[in-house]
């Protein structure tokens, strides 16, 4: 669908205050039809079973049941319809599963409306597969290469410590931005290592980026 006026919106949010101004602002901006608000899983589904949309906009975890329910449900009510996934969190597994389970797009919330809205539109408008610019360089690993096998033995938080090196974190940043220890840390970097067979942190990286080990030292 490329008539973005034609466009029927369902958003769905926890907050009142999001999904209110996100309504505003597609339709001041591309003239969608928000046919449909819900701020939980089951007023989400409801909506899916009873309205007829092209376009659903989620957070990435709305309450009332586990994370991505409503990509899914989506997918099982609505399966023509693309999926864009709002969340505040910078988190490339996240990215990933929203990826995984139907969405077209991840972007954060805390974005500015002028760079959300033309995202959307091109979810919209078939664009492929997107994710913000900001989340960690992992997560954009299917539109450069096959990832390692090894790197499936990862678990969902060692990898995000992996992403979090390939941004050239140290121990102790990584530690403040996962809100975890830097004991912790140093106990998945351990695993990292062993689970890639890597040498040290930049050969972590270098595996699974397909760069040199050296690109990552000096950049």
């Amino acid at each position: 669908m490329t008539d973005l006026a034609s466009t029927r919106v369902l958003l769905v949010d926890g907050s009142q205050l999001i999904t209110e101004g996100l309504r505003l602002s597609l339709h001041r901006t591309h003239c969608f039809r928000v046919v449909g608000i819900a701020h939980t899983v089951a007023e989400a589904a409801r909506s899916l079973r009873g309205t007829v949309v092209d376009l659903v906009v989620t957070d990435f975890d709305v309450p009332g049941a586990g994370p991505l329910r409503t990509v899914r449900d989506t997918a099982q009510y609505r399966p023509s319809a693309r999926v864009v996934v709002l969340s505040n969190a910078d988190s490339p597994s996240w990215a990933r599963a929203a990826l995984d389970a139907g969405a077209v797009a991840y972007l954060l919330k805390t974005s500015p409306v002028a760079e959300l809205l033309p995202l959307i539109a091109a979810a919209v408008r078939g664009a492929p597969a997107t994710i913000d610019a900001r989340v960690g360089s992992l997560a954009r690993l299917p539109s450069r290469m096959p990832p390692p096998a090894s790197l499936g033995r990862l678990s969902a938080r060692e990898f995000d410590v992996l992403a979090e090196m390939a941004k050239g974190m140290d121990n102790a940043r990584i530690a403040q931005r996962l809100f975890i220890s830097n004991d912790t840390v140093k106990t998945h970097v351990k695993a990292i290592l062993r689970k890639l067979g890597a040498r040290d942190r930049a050969h972590a990286v270098a595996l699974v980026l397909g760069e040199s080990s050296e690109a990552f030292v000096t950049t």
